[in-house]
């Protein structure tokens, strides 16, 4: 089964960064042994940039962009119209974050599971667990 995955995960995975959960590193382990892949929402760029200007983390956002459009099990899912009305589903009281909204709205676009550790978008009982929202960590 595909993922969708957040910003954090994917940093800390890419920085072998013990704060990765086991069930989200066996995903992107399987997505590295050709098992699986994973879609990374084109915002999660943006917000790596972001952390990396702010000096936040220590990645080489040159270096990773090159790299993903190469990488056969990791895809690009782009900003579009039909994730933007996702939003609107997603109350900014709930998740006030842009990027967690937009990252969210792309997981039940595209109806799959989200890899996050964030507390607001693991809520199962909460309003993403009502829309469909399923989360690994």
């Amino acid at each position: 089964m595909p993922f969708v995955t957040d910003t954090h995960p994917l940093i800390w995975y890419i920085t072998n960064d013990p704060k990765l959960s086991n069930s989200a590193k066996d995903v992107f382990q399987k997505a590295d042994n050709n098992l699986d892949y994973i879609i990374i929402p084109c915002i999660v760029f943006f917000e790596l940039l972001y952390l990396v200007e702010k000096k936040k983390i220590a990645v080489n956002f040159d270096l990773f962009l090159t790299m993903i459009p190469i990488s056969e099990n990791y895809k690009i899912e782009p900003i579009c119209l039909p994730i933007i009305e996702k939003c609107k589903n997603i109350p900014r009281e709930t998740v006030a974050d842009p990027w967690d909204r937009l990252i969210a709205a792309t997981s039940l676009h595209l109806q799959l599971p989200l890899i996050t550790k964030d507390g607001v978008l693991n809520k199962k009982d909460g309003v993403l667990g009502k829309l469909g929202l399923e989360t690994v960590w």
